[in-house]
């Protein structure tokens, strides 16, 4: 049988209405109260009727996190950390995967923002621009933009020129006087910021600026990483150094390539990756790359778009999260 507000006001020797405010956030309650009886409740095993309370309160308790892909480690890294947040939410989640299509992005938008099913959006990795996000704004659904800047709405994001300055920094220290670069086209990664990082590190040490030694891949796969290692020692075999903002499967891809090809890494060939997916400790050698903190990005994000729902923050806020170089073998 349900535990009734009731059964908890027995127990707890006050009024089901008192009760009743401290399960739905209510004000003018001691601490000493709502504590005791969110104590009893969460002894006898109460779970208030969500569906009442949101026809009552026109709120769904319920918030929605859409991602591009659920087969991603950077999103499951990202999603552990909402998941994990150290604050009591009273809020369910609910997963959309957008399964990397722009198209099915824009109409999710457009539904949830509008059939009101959710009462606030959590964006990783978002496809789309700035522009067709307006959905949110106007329909006044707080939305938290995860691994990107966004100038209309709340974000969390990293400093991705900061990551990939220092990477190539490190790699010029190391002697090198070739470091290629490999970005993405992917539309959710941030590689104009990473590339501008990349720039400023051989502005800051003197070294020219060699258009042809940026390459661009497809996709952030191990395969992408096979032949655009194929590419660059083809044509530029002085390079001693690969710098992957792409991400760290490109990387890897290199290095298992590097391997077909008799090329020693790191004593021929060094190579940085971004990201530190799991894979990067496993590969041989392991792979030196930049660390996001994507624990603490989806930690952020929960507690920011709470904030928002519940009336703690009001306007635009943006959190900017630094980067962690941790160099293993490969370099």
């Amino acid at each position: 049988m349900a535990v009734t507000l009731k059964d908890i006001a027995k127990r707890a020797g006050v009024t089901a209405a008192t009760v009743s405010m401290v399960i739905n956030g209510k004000p003018n309650i001691s601490e000493g109260t709502r504590k005791k009886i969110l104590k009893i409740a969460k002894e006898l095993n109460y779970y208030p009727n969500v569906i009442a309370r949101g026809l009552a309160t026109r709120k769904s308790n319920a918030i929605g996190v859409i991602v591009p892909n659920l087969a991603s480690s950077f999103v499951i890294r990202i999603l552990q950390g909402i998941k994990s947040t150290n604050r009591d939410v009273d809020y369910t989640v609910q997963l959309f995967d957008t399964i990397g299509q722009k198209e099915n992005e824009s109409q999710l938008f457009q539904r949830l923002a509008r059939e009101r099913r959710i009462d606030g959006v959590i964006l990783i990795g978002a496809l789309v621009s700035d522009e067709e996000l307006h959905i949110f704004r106007d329909e006044s659904v707080p939305c938290i933009v995860v691994a990107r800047k966004c100038d209309i709405l709340d974000s969390v994001y990293v400093d991705n020129a900061g990551g990939a300055k220092e990477a190539t920094q490190y790699l010029i220290g190391k002697g090198h006087e070739k470091v290629a670069c490999v970005i993405c086209k992917k539309q959710n990664l941030p590689t104009a910021d990473r590339l501008r990082g990349y720039r400023e590190a051989l502005e800051l040490h003197g070294k020219p600026l060699t258009e042809e030694l940026i390459f661009e891949v497809e996709d952030d796969t191990m395969a992408h990483g096979n032949a655009v290692l194929n590419e660059i020692k083809t044509n530029y075999p002085e390079v001693t150094a690969i710098f992957v903002p792409a991400g760290d499967m490109v990387a890897i891809g290199i290095i298992k390539q590097a391997k077909i090809m008799g090329i020693s890494v790191p004593n021929q060939l060094a190579v940085v990756g971004y990201d530190d997916i799991p894979g990067a400790e496993i590969i041989e050698p392991s792979l030196t790359t930049v660390r996001q903190p994507k624990l603490e990005m989806g930690d952020y994000a929960i507690n920011m778009i709470v904030d928002k729902l519940e009336g703690r923050e009001s306007g635009i806020k943006h959190k900017e999260l630094q980067t962690k170089f941790i160099v293993r073998e490969s370099t």
